[in-house]
């Protein structure tokens, strides 16, 4: 009995000093309940605009973007089989270009900012499991001109590209601001398209590459005007040779007649101005003149005059514009000059192209100039002009769009 007593000592000993171990956290991962592709949420937004989901929904991709480069902010760009989407984290950090993941959008939101499809107020801890690391996916090579909004948020690489002209000896952005600042890109076609580049962005103070090659970069738009975002500087191949390119495109989309350079002189009168419009419901703004102002009609004589531009490297130089027109008045005029300095332009001499450019024959129908041969001046530094007249009696309204110069 005495040893059973023992034995019932030690045991219960033994039992009262074993340590008690910490439960660890049970960590509740989102449910499965319900899967959608970028593209149903797409069309979810299409149907009930911004929505906020209640219950387990979820969403499978790949993170294409990151925001390790400081180009984008809290934020992170995800593409599957059918899209791609912009996703805004509550925090930044925690996700990475090549993690496959499944979202959770439980008490997020599918919506819209400034035109583009996002998912909100996702938290990486919680809404975000990811499934695997380092994954590749390629991005999709395309042409300028193959760029719409139909692309949005989706990888891309466009290849046999520049830096146009004008934008040579600039850098990405502005560092010391922190200020955002957008870059030109041409084809050999003279398409052209803006990247974006952010002040905070690891590649702001570099100096934008002189040569043509490739680029890697996500699709975004600001209400429908195309933007690229770079992931990456080592993205940025541009070590070839240049091609020949624009040695100058004024599209108005600034929404600044005088921006680049661009002035305009008054040689007769003060009311009638050269201005930008969005007028006819034009996606983006364009030149417009007109002497009919508040029911009167001015005498008038103004000149809208470019930036000096230096066709010295340029063997076949030609410019082209749009134009457009609408009562009756005297014909818009196009000229170019090798003296002119600023000031009035009577005090240089002009060669008239009018007749070599085609024309809007009037009820706002917008036409292309075609081609305008000026390699007569190859070698110089030329300014163009375009001069409008009108009367106290007579008098039309011009619009000009997209004025380029190829070389």
């Amino acid at each position: 009995m005495k040893k059973i007593l023992l034995c019932i000592l030690i045991f219960g000993s033994i039992t009262s000093c074993r340590k008690d171990y910490d439960v660890p956290p049970t960590i509740e991962y989102p449910g499965i309940d319900s899967v959608v592709t970028i593209d149903d949420l797409r069309n979810i937004h299409a149907s009930q605009g911004n929505t906020k989901f209640n219950t387990d929904v979820n969403v499978y991709g790949v993170i294409t973007m990151d925001e390790n480069d400081g180009n984008i902010y809290k934020s992170v760009y995800m593409q599957d089989a059918t899209g791609a989407v912009n996703v805004r984290l509550l925090t930044g950090g925690g996700l990475y270009q090549g993690d496959s993941v499944r979202i959770s959008l439980k008490n997020c939101w599918v919506s819209k900012y400034n035109g583009i499809l996002q998912l909100d107020s996702i938290n990486a801890d919680v809404n975000v499991v990811k499934l695997a690391t380092a994954v590749d996916f390629a991005p999709e090579i395309v042409t300028i001109d193959q760029i719409t909004t139909a692309k949005e948020s989706e990888l891309i690489k466009i290849e046999n590209i520049q830096f146009v002209n004008w934008e040579l000896g600039k850098k990405f952005a502005d560092k010391e601001n922190l200020a955002t600042k957008d870059r030109m890109l041409e084809d050999q076609n003279g398409n052209t398209i803006i990247i974006r580049n952010s002040g905070y962005a690891s590649f702001a103070d570099e100096l934008l590459p002189e040569g043509s090659g490739s680029i890697v970069c996500i699709v975004s738009h600001y209400n429908g005007e195309i933007q690229l975002y770079i992931r990456s500087y080592s993205e940025i191949q541009m070590s070839n040779t240049r091609f020949p390119g624009l040695i100058i495109k004024k599209d108005f989309n600034d929404d600044d007649i005088s921006s680049d350079g661009w002035s305009q002189y008054q040689v007769v009168g003060t009311e009638t101005l050269w201005e930008t419009s969005s007028a006819g419901g034009a996606p983006n703004p364009y030149a417009s003149v007109s002497n009919y102002i508040d029911g009167t009609k001015y005498n008038a004589d103004v000149w809208l005059i470019s930036s000096s531009l230096d066709l010295s490297g340029s063997s076949t130089p030609k410019l082209a514009f749009d134009n457009a027109y609408n009562y009756t008045g005297t014909a818009l005029q196009l000229k170019i000059s090798t003296d002119y300095v600023n000031g009035d332009p009577n005090s240089a001499t002009w060669t008239d192209l009018s007749t070599s450019a085609i024309w809007s024959g009037g009820g706002w129908t917008w036409v292309n100039s075609g081609d305008i041969d000026i390699s007569a001046f190859n070698g110089t530094n030329v300014h163009i002009a375009f001069r409008y007249q009108g009367t106290t009696s007579q008098g039309s309204t011009w619009e000009i769009d997209n004025v380029i110069i190829k070389s």
